[in-house]
């Protein structure tokens, strides 16, 4: 929008340009045939069309303009720390990869409403495939199913109504699986219709489906067909697969639009309940997939039921965990308690994934909503403490977005020059963009230090 309006105004002092150089011609030669113009006169003219000519030529220069370098963000700050030892096996695996061209690397990053809309996930997703191969979308969740916001590089919709339940609101019925969130339904012609989007130079066409779903004698089989409703392939809910929460559907060629649906084969087959879906393609790189729920903290996970079970599916290299944003929007923050439920989380994890390298990333600075309207928050630097602390103590590898942003008070920066959403809480799409764009260098930096030594 800013460029179309710059360029307009580029179109507008070109023709004024255009004008004045007329109009001096004729006063040049009003001058010297009938002397009506003093030479000051046109003197004064000629300098008000450079004048003009500098105006034009500046506009021309901010056409060509790349996002400015913004001097409240301190780069010096954009480091992973404890990546030495810490990500170590993942840097190996990772310099195998780009060495090899062959095999897969597998990136979790688990999060709050910060990840569920994936942009800052999704930045990060794209610039590892663009550098170290695409080997498939990742795992999706159909967010909209659920009644709540979806990322832009897929779209999902259904006929029928799910009952859902997040993480965030453990008290509901509903089990959590490897997403956060699960949606189940009793309707037997249920369908839910998913269309993934490419990004610019990655084609995210699949060949490979992990469903994760319910898998007993009561919940329904389901059919995949294709755009046009031909079968493309068949899920057995009581096949051989050996994990009781997925099976592996393989396509006859990559997909882009599939239908998956309900079928029940007999009367005690009575609803569907599905956790997840994982894509991915033949192509050797890396696999980045994203878990985040809104409201969703450390100790939400730690209370999923098949959460850390169906995660070892996925057989992540590296977890990066981004959370902390809700422990410390609420009142009343524990900095112990919050500390527990880190480890927690990281301990389960690694019991379940011992090859796993673990990097976490502390929230940013942020306001919270008051009787008296929105304030700065105090105890978001205090959940970044805490969050440091467990690292440091942990041999943890982390990156530190809360002193990148600028620390305390930092929020009201970012949010003057256009950054972030009205609440002060969340970012917007530039926003994150310069977050990933930041925590990959970060982390690049890192990988290439390590390949130096």
């Amino acid at each position: 929008m800013l460029r179309n309006r710059r360029f307009e105004s580029l179109k507008v002092e070109s023709r004024k340009l255009k004008i004045n150089v007329w109009i001096l011609f004729l006063l040049a030669i009003g001058y010297y045939s009938q002397r009506l113009f003093s030479f000051v006169r046109v003197h004064e003219y000629l300098a008000s069309l450079s004048i003009s000519l500098l105006a034009v030529c500046s506009l021309s220069a901010q056409t060509d303009t790349v996002l400015p370098r913004y001097p409240f963000i301190v780069h010096d700050s954009s480091h992973v720390r404890n990546d030495e030892i810490a990500l170590h096996l993942f840097y190996e695996k990772l310099s195998q990869l780009q060495k090899t061209k062959e095999g897969k690397l597998n990136i979790v990053h688990i999060g709050d409403s910060h990840i569920q809309a994936d942009f800052f996930s999704g930045e990060l997703r794209q610039h590892f495939q663009r550098e170290f191969g695409n080997a498939g979308r990742g795992l999706i969740f159909p967010y909209r199913v659920a009644k709540t916001n979806e990322p832009l590089s897929f779209k999902t919709s259904t006929n029928v109504n799910w009952e859902a339940k997040r993480n965030a609101f453990p008290k509901q019925a509903l089990p959590i699986g490897v997403s956060g969130i699960t949606i189940e339904t009793t309707d037997t012609a249920a369908e839910i219709k998913l269309t993934v989007k490419d990004q610019e130079n990655l084609d995210y066409g699949f060949n490979k489906i992990t469903l994760f779903h319910a898998k007993s004698e009561e919940n329904f089989d389901f059919a995949i067909y294709d755009s046009l409703y031909r079968e493309i392939a068949y899920v057995d809910n009581l096949n051989d697969s050996t994990d009781k929460y997925s099976n592996v559907i393989m396509l006859d060629k990559p997909y882009k639009h599939v239908i998956i649906k309900s079928c029940p084969r007999n009367t005690s087959q009575t609803c569907a309940r599905i956790y997840g879906m994982l894509l991915e393609n033949n192509c050797p790189g890396v696999v980045y997939d994203m878990i985040g729920v809104n409201g969703a903290e450390y100790r939400h996970y730690n209370q999923s039921q098949y959460f850390i079970e169906q995660l070892s599916v996925l057989k992540p290299d590296l977890v990066i965990i981004s959370m902390g944003t809700n422990e410390g929007y609420a009142m009343g923050f524990d900095s112990h308690l919050f500390y527990l439920h880190i480890d927690s989380l990281v301990t389960a994890i690694k019991r379940s994934n011992p090859s796993a390298c673990f990097l976490l990333t502390t929230p940013g600075d942020s306001f919270r909503r008051t009787r008296k309207g929105r304030v700065k928050n105090p105890d978001m630097q205090e959940a970044r403490n805490t969050i440091v602390n467990y690292c440091q103590q942990n041999n943890i590898a982390y990156w530190d977005l809360y002193e990148v942003m600028g620390g305390y008070g930092s929020m009201q920066k970012w949010f003057k020059a256009g950054l972030t959403a009205k609440d002060r809480l969340h970012f917007n799409g530039r926003g994150y963009g310069i977050q990933a764009d930041l925590m990959y260098k970060a982390i690049i930096s890192g990988y290439t230090k390590y390949k130096k030594e």
